[in-house]
């Protein structure tokens, strides 16, 4: 793997839960690294840390010891309000169980992240549009709330929401499905 195109990597990094009174190592030891223009699946059984992983790779949550680097930057040593910038402006989440709010609208949910970067109405409007275009919500759904859409539209609009703020990095939790 070229060093150069490398935009995030993990070093050593561990998580563990308690569950029931026992502890549960969800990641533990893991060194990987990402390259930026690539697609990388992390494959493994239900419950072998996946989704454990995903969350710290997003600072969603933090690890108990190791290194997360992004763009070079070990990520774990930052303050909370400088990770919610990371997160606003450099990852795409797109949640197993897709996470869209239930009273708004498609195009509502896909603007929302927008609201965080302070984008004017008028351009989170159009770029909510152009997204559910692209990945293939007909007009006619955008102001329908997730309930009347199928389970296909409500995967597509999470991705739309998403792309929102051209993350640099799409954190996708079984996006198939």
């Amino acid at each position: 793997m070229n060093n150069n195109n490398i935009i995030l990597s993990t070093k050593n990094l561990n998580k563990k839960f308690k569950l029931g009174g026992k502890v549960v190592e969800a990641v533990k030891d893991i060194t990987v690294s990402f390259n930026s223009s690539s697609l990388t699946s992390i494959v493994g059984k239900s419950g072998s840390g996946k989704s454990t992983l995903l969350n710290l790779l997003g600072s969603l949550e933090r690890p108990d010891s190791g290194e997360i680097n992004f763009e070079g930057k070990n990520i774990v040593k930052l303050s909370d309000k400088k990770l919610i910038d990371y997160r606003r402006k450099s990852v795409g989440f797109v949640f197993q169980f897709f996470n869209l709010i239930p009273n708004l609208t498609a195009i509502e949910n896909v603007m929302l992240p927008m609201e965080f970067v302070k984008l004017n109405k008028g351009k989170r409007i159009k770029k909510a549009k152009e997204l559910l275009k692209k990945v293939d919500i007909e007009e006619d759904r955008f102001y329908h709330t997730p309930l009347k859409l199928s389970g296909g539209q409500q995967q597509r609009v999470a991705i739309a929401r998403a792309l929102a703020n051209d993350p640099k990095i799409i954190l996708a939790d079984e996006p198939t499905g």
